[in-house]
């Protein structure tokens, strides 16, 4: 692409990609940017034209795999190459870091392109969703929901290595202060970790302390949200369906692609993504 320079993200560059993502439909996204471009385990990449900023990407190094996503180019910009452009150079990145499996979560438009890029369907995410609540969620008898503290974290990556496959372990720290958890006795029942309102990482081996954390982010996203969305694999099919029991509306399936091995997770513990750009 000789007419887009593809360059590292920089806090210059925010005012530009969120007008852009505004433009796009994509909403406000400052803070999620902000928070992006203070870690070491992420690389946001822009693309420019005529030293404008028309497009993004993301490639976020989870241990062995590494996440593609916040693939957007300008309306004005589209159909000349760009999304393939900076797709490539975060594919790079995380093969670079040496991450054995590249994954994304893609969008209707982006998966011809991830198709030709030999990206594989690995699983589709059911979304559901449901509108804010006024009043915090009771937690199951026997249970205690209450914000994560530093003692949790352990247990926490532990849990969440376990669902995911993954080390997203600096995501975890980094969400740590504002996240909750689900616990009986001691015992760690699920957790619950947030960026954007609306939607969270909800990771839990039951649906009773799913469902708890999930009405517990519908219960932040007061004021900030008009829906919150879960994620549940579709191979998990109890776990949708009892959701929807419990008055969550299915939306839409989106699926999950991979390029290179297979990853060893278990779906049946994943409730929500933190987003769609890294799971």
């Amino acid at each position: 692409m000789t007419d887009l320079e593809i360059r590292p993200m920089v806090a210059a560059d925010v005012e530009a990609a969120v007008a852009m993502y505004k433009s796009g439909g994509w909403g406000e996204r400052r803070e999620y940017l902000e928070w992006q471009l203070a870690s070491s385990h992420m690389s946001l990449l822009v693309g420019l034209r005529n030293g404008a900023v028309v497009a993004t990407g993301l490639a976020v190094i989870n241990g062995p795999v590494g996440w593609i996503g916040s693939i957007f180019v300008d309306v004005s910009m589209r159909s000349r190459g760009y999304g393939r452009a900076l797709t490539d150079a975060a594919c790079a990145l995380v093969d670079a870091a040496g991450c054995r499996t590249q994954a994304l979560i893609a969008s209707p438009f982006g998966k011809p392109l991830y198709d030709k890029m030999g990206f594989r369907v690995d699983e589709y995410y059911q979304i559901l969703e449901a509108g804010p609540i006024a009043n915090a969620p009771t937690p199951p008898p026997g249970r205690i929901l209450r914000p994560m503290g530093p003692d949790d974290l352990e247990r926490v990556r532990s849990l969440d290595r376990q669902a995911t496959g993954e080390d997203r372990s600096h995501i975890l720290d980094s969400l740590a202060e504002s996240g909750w958890v689900v616990e009986a006795e001691g015992e760690l029942r699920g957790f619950l970790v947030s960026i954007l309102p609306g939607s969270g990482t909800v990771v839990a081996p039951e649906i009773d302390d799913a469902a708890c954390l999930l009405d517990q982010l519908r219960h932040l996203g007061v004021g900030r949200t008009e829906t919150v969305h879960a994620a549940v694999p579709r191979v998990h099919e109890s776990g949708w369906r009892g959701l929807e029991r419990l008055g969550w509306s299915r939306a839409f399936q989106t699926p999950r692609m991979l390029r290179g091995p297979a990853i060893d997770w278990e779906p049946s513990l994943i409730w929500g993504v933190l987003t769609f750009a890294f799971g």
